[in-house]
């Protein structure tokens, strides 16, 4: 099944815009932070209204409160009695294409028919995968791989992508053609002069685009404050492989899993400089697998090997390829940091490249993990001592300036990217001559006017917090929170009868001051109980729990969760 018909002819997308038609841009997720990438388009033609999604992605959290991934709300594009046209992805990166089965779920819950999935073909490769890994049989909806220079009608928008360079493969920007006129994507993206794949951003392309007339610029945001140009993955290529060729034991080189141009540029140095590669970690096998699959990665048969047959081989003939960057937990790298992987252990003679950045937010566990390298003996090599072993695979100021003068949009709106990021490109569009400009935060929803952009209304965003494949409820986090700051202390009444008054018991867990703490929940358990007796009970529970509160905050300055089980007389709770 195909999501839409395809094309190859290449026309303007529109002549201009429908006097009689509106578009309107809904962020969910992505405007105002980094990551969770979702942008709902709605166009009303003849009292028509239909929807298409611009990437469905997910973010992780900052912290520890046992959340394996955060979704948006996608309560904004489940209304039945709008057809959602398809969702188009610009690439594969987890912020852009994570949340798809979540999506999925919410509308198969609404009993919406299936959905349309259209993008390149690595990304669907990996949306597959993901569907599978939730039980999810892809073959029930339409996957519908595009590349640059086709065309795809998905009812009134017309898409095409365009081929640009971004830390991972066979990614795009989007041509979209609205009745509204031409609107373009850039989805992430960086100007990279000598890509290794030998496929640079299309930047004639988009310059047709600008010929014919942009009515909107849509722009990534995400080094908005780093001058100059962002590097290229050749730069990172030769400055890895001395320092490889170098070692004389094992060698760990630690790499965001989805740039596969950087696997393929370590396979090529593990070959000239004698050594087999490894695979360490779930994530790097799985890109490493789609990218053979595809062909963009054509790596030998005996180039790899498993975990125990590069136990058997001399340390300097193996060159592991690690996950684990930001320090995750479960992640290959923290593990052998701990010396608690199975397949590896690290010491005095080893050599760990990171040939990554530390995404903010993650810096204290990050340098915590190398700390406990160094620890080890390891050699530890990261851009702070050699600045050339990474590049970020989006536009730095200078590129994204020049995106503007290649498409010359008429209006101009910064994605990707924290409050900060977006006025900061917005002011750069303006500088650059582009008047009708606006920064949007999730939620928010502008109109494509005729001659300028409207702010309307806003609508239902959020974010949902994922765990073990459940939702954990706004509340629930809350109180893992409250839990993680002050501790929890269990009052349990009894009641008893005439013959036995009542009892208080009391249990406290993670709290600063356990004798204290008991002796004032006690006491105001207690102090309730005498003045309540022979009286209705029915709240009893709560006023025990307000006053045990105001005795413990009184006795120690600390406020941790209170909570009170009262048993009654037949020893069931109330």
């Amino acid at each position: 099944m195909i999501a839409g018909t395809l094309r190859t002819d290449a026309p303007p997308l529109q002549d201009g815009p429908n006097v009689n038609s509106s578009l309107v841009l809904s962020p969910l997720g992505g405007l105002g932070e980094i990551g969770m990438n979702c942008l709902a388009l709605e166009q009303v033609t003849g009292g028509e209204r239909e929807r298409l999604l611009i990437d469905c992605g997910v973010t992780f959290p900052s912290q520890d409160d046992g959340v394996d991934l955060i979704h948006p709300r996608f309560d904004a594009v489940l209304d039945d009695a709008v057809p959602l046209r398809a969702l188009v992805v610009t690439h594969g990166h987890e912020d852009h294409i994570g949340a798809i089965p979540y999506l999925i779920e919410a509308l198969g819950r609404r009993g919406a028919p299936p959905l349309s999935i259209v993008g390149p073909p690595y990304a669907l490769e990996l949306s597959r995968d993901r569907l599978a890994d939730v039980g999810v049989d892809a073959s029930a909806y339409r996957l519908q791989p595009i590349k640059p220079g086709e065309r795809v009608c998905l009812g009134g928008f017309d898409v095409e992508p365009v081929r640009v360079t971004h830390s991972i493969v066979d990614a795009t920007a989007l041509i979209v053609g609205t009745h509204a006129g031409t609107i373009i994507h850039s989805g992430d993206f960086k100007l990279e002069a000598e890509p290794l794949d030998g496929q640079p951003t299309d930047e004639a392309r988009l310059a047709r685009a600008g010929d014919d007339g942009v009515r909107l610029l849509l722009s990534d945001s995400t080094n908005v404050f780093q001058a100059g140009h962002a590097g290229g993955e050749l730069g990172v290529s030769l400055a890895l492989e001395p320092i490889i060729g170098a070692a004389k034991g094992r060698v760990v080189v630690a790499v965001f899993a989805s740039n596969v141009h950087r696997l393929g540029a370590l396979a090529a140095i593990s070959r000239r400089v004698g050594r087999h590669l490894c695979l360490l970690g779930r994530s790097v096998r799985r890109h490493a697998d789609v990218g053979r699959r595809l062909g963009w990665l054509d790596w030998p048969s005996d180039l790899v090997v498993a975990p125990e047959i590069a136990a058997t081989l001399p340390a300097r003939r193996v060159l592991y390829i690690a996950t684990g960057t930001q320090a995750e937990p479960r992640g290959a790298l923290a593990r052998l940091a701990g010396d608690q992987h199975s397949d590896l252990r690290l010491g005095a003679g080893d050599l760990v490249v990171m040939s990554s950045r530390v995404i903010p937010g993650a810096e204290r566990a990050v340098f915590a993990m190398q700390d406990a390298l160094v620890k080890r003996g390891v050699e530890l090599v990261t851009r702070a001592t050699d600045p050339e072993i990474h590049v970020s695979g989006h536009a730095n100021r200078d590129d994204q300036q020049r995106l503007i003068e290649l498409v010359r949009p008429a209006s101009f709106v910064p994605v990707h990217g924290t409050l900060q990021h977006l006025l900061r490109h917005e002011a750069l569009a303006r500088s650059l001559g582009v008047e009708d400009t606006m920064v949007m935060l999730n939620g928010d929803r502008i109109e494509v006017g005729k001659e300028r952009l409207a702010r309307l209304d806003a609508v239902i965003s959020g974010r949902v917090s994922i765990a073990g494949g459940r939702v954990v409820e706004p509340d629930v986090l809350r109180q893992r929170r409250e839990l993680g700051r002050a501790g929890i202390v269990v009052i349990v009444v009894a009641q008893g009868d005439e013959s036995r008054g009542p009892t208080v018991h009391v249990v406290v867990n993670g709290v600063v001051d356990p004798p204290r703490t008991i002796a004032a929940a006690s006491g105001a358990a207690r102090g309730v109980l005498a003045d309540r007796s022979g009286r209705n009970v029915a709240d009893l529970g709560e006023v025990v729990r307000r006053a045990a509160r105001h005795r413990i905050l009184d006795a120690t300055g600390q406020r941790p969760v209170v909570d009170v089980q009262v048993v009654h007389n037949d020893g069931g709770l109330a």
